[in-house]
């Protein structure tokens, strides 16, 4: 299985997402603070909007109570209900059924005719026992004559203004007046109810905004809950506190208030506190995502150009030392990007060592250069007849590799690897080495294994490696004579070839000890005449092409004279 290295993302990039990744969690503990904050708003709003709302009802009911038992006392100052009432509590103990009937029938008329001015559920007349006498309204008909009806008032309350009257499943709300003719005796009494129903509930509800539930001796008479909501609310009756709190109902957090008491009958408000938050949460939502989306554009803009600023001077730099390393020219100092004091600092660091580097490397190609160059003193002085000849043979090949147009590197490589390509004669012994006349077979076997005894002696040092073929293959042949290895034709190097026509051509232009030196023009028509077979005749040409160069050269240098001997 491949593993591939994963490159780490662009500072641009990296600069990007921590401020982005920052903004958003920036906005994120705002938004939770801001959905805190807003509950919690919520929850003190919805309580101080209950504690209006039981202010307002307490004024609202002082100012209907007064309204209502102002209407009551109208109704119960009519001379001819007052009359009917009076003739009803003379002569009923008296008459027959049928008398007592149509009394009663007078006092239900005479109540009739002021029933259609005051607003009430029902009008009834009660005698002094309670006991119905008759009744008019829209629910009349839960008030039955003759029947006694209690009526519960606040225990607690020092005067009792209101009451409740509790007939079958209805609950009545009652303001009564007493009944009383000219001798201040009392006939009975005057109620005015209202029917403590959903349709009151509703009212209160549209009045105070809120919901609405109406609780007697604790259970829930009426209300603008929903069934399930009513019923929770009923079993939390017994632990609601006398002012208010909040309560849970259908998992969600309700405010309650009790607003006023009626009798045993007390009357709550209640909002749900989870809903304004869903509300007043959506809408501060809406505004913090349009403000998240502005400051994440922000933040955006913002990071990219930042991020820009950091990265841009880095590309810049990291580009000059991609270009410094492609063109290899480490004495070139890399200019200062002017962004930031770390940067130029950095780079000025940068550019010291890069001088220390290119003085320590200038210091070692001269040390190196020095120890070719004595290795190549030191195979010269073995023999006078071949005093330089390493140097000679350095400069025509150099010329050659010109005339080729090698690029510079390789120039250098021909250079100092033409130094020393007889290295190998070092080990090779004074008297075949010096011998003034001609070689035997085996001693020529001798001289030849100086080439795979250079490339061994220069194996063993490293910064020599790249001058190991032209040591060791410099006299190989394009015609596969040549000899360690008996390469053919392009198999040799070039670096190698060019160093073998140049060893010739300078072996034949100066003198040995068994004969003298023969022109320039005789050697080079001896190279020609070999050329495809010993020697490579583009490398031939080239040589041809520079000796007029050469010997231009060497006559403003001393040590390369000999070469246009």
């Amino acid at each position: 299985m491949i593993f591939r290295h994963r490159q780490p993302p662009g500072l641009l990039l990296r600069t990007i997402t921590v401020t982005f990744v920052t903004a958003a969690a920036l906005l994120a503990v705002i938004f939770f603070a801001v959905m805190v904050s807003v509950r919690k708003q919520v929850r003190d709003t919805a309580q101080a909007d209950l504690e209006a709302s039981q202010r307002m009802f307490a004024a609202i009911q002082l100012r209907e109570q007064r309204s209502m038992r102002l209407q009551a006392t109208n109704v119960a100052e009519s001379p001819t209900l007052k009359a009917a009432v009076d003739t009803y509590a003379a002569e009923s103990h008296a008459g027959n059924a049928f008398v007592q009937r149509q009394l009663l029938n007078t006092i239900t008329a005479e109540l009739g005719k002021v029933a259609d001015r005051v607003e009430a559920d029902a009008l009834v007349i009660v005698d002094t026992a309670h006991h119905t006498l008759a009744a008019s309204g829209p629910m009349a008909s839960s008030w039955l004559v003759g029947h006694s009806v209690p009526l519960v008032t606040d225990p607690q309350a020092v005067t009792a203004t209101d009451s409740v009257a509790h007939i079958g499943d209805t609950t009545f709300r009652v303001v009564a007046v007493p009944l009383t003719v000219s001798d201040g005796s009392t006939l009975g009494s005057l109620y005015l109810t209202t029917s403590l129903d959903r349709r009151f509930a509703q009212q209160l509800g549209e009045l105070a905004h809120t919901e609405i539930a109406i609780v007697t001796t604790g259970e829930v008479v009426a209300s603008t809950l929903s069934s399930n909501s009513e019923a929770e609310f009923e079993g939390a009756v017994p632990t609601l506190t006398g002012g208010g709190g909040t309560l849970d109902i259908h998992g969600e957090s309700n405010a309650y208030r009790r607003l006023f008491v009626v009798g045993d009958t007390a009357f709550y408000a209640l909002t749900s506190i989870d809903g304004a938050a869903r509300t007043a949460v959506r809408e501060t939502t809406s505004t913090l995502l349009l403000i998240a989306i502005g400051a994440m554009g922000l933040a955006l803009l913002a990071s990219i150009w930042i991020a820009h600023r950091l990265s841009e001077p880095i590309k810049r730099l990291s580009s000059s030392l991609h270009r410094m390393a492609t063109s290899r020219q480490f004495d070139a100092k890399l200019p200062l990007t002017g962004s930031s004091r770390e940067l130029d600092t950095l780079t000025e660091t940068f550019n010291a060592l890069m001088a220390s580097v290119a003085s320590a490397e200038a210091e070692t190609e001269t040390a190196y250069t020095g120890a070719i160059r004595a290795l190549a003193t030191a195979l010269d002085a073995r023999d006078p007849y071949t005093a330089g000849h390493s140097e000679r043979v350095s400069v025509l090949s150099v010329a050659i590799g010109r005339s080729l147009k090698l690029s510079a590197d390789d120039l250098e490589v021909v250079r100092l690897g033409a130094l020393l390509h007889d290295i190998g004669k070092i080990g090779v012994p004074d008297d075949v080495l010096r011998k003034p006349g001609a070689l035997t077979p085996s001693e020529y076997d001798t001289i030849k294994q100086h080439t795979v005894l250079g490339a061994r002696i220069l194996r063993t040092v490293p910064f020599l490696a790249p001058h190991v073929p032209i040591v060791e293959l410099h006299h190989e042949r394009p015609d596969g004579n040549g000899y360690p290895h008996g390469l053919i034709g392009d198999d040799i190097p070039l670096a190698a070839r060019i160093v073998h026509v140049a060893d010739a051509y300078d072996a034949m232009t100066n003198a040995r000890a068994y004969r003298p030196g023969r022109p320039s023009h005789e050697a080079l028509s001896e190279l020609w005449n070999a050329s495809g077979t010993e020697f490579h005749a583009e490398v031939v040409s080239a040589l041809a092409s520079a000796l007029p160069v050469v010997t231009t050269v060497v006559s403003k240098d001393p040590v390369a004279e000999v070469c246009v001997a």
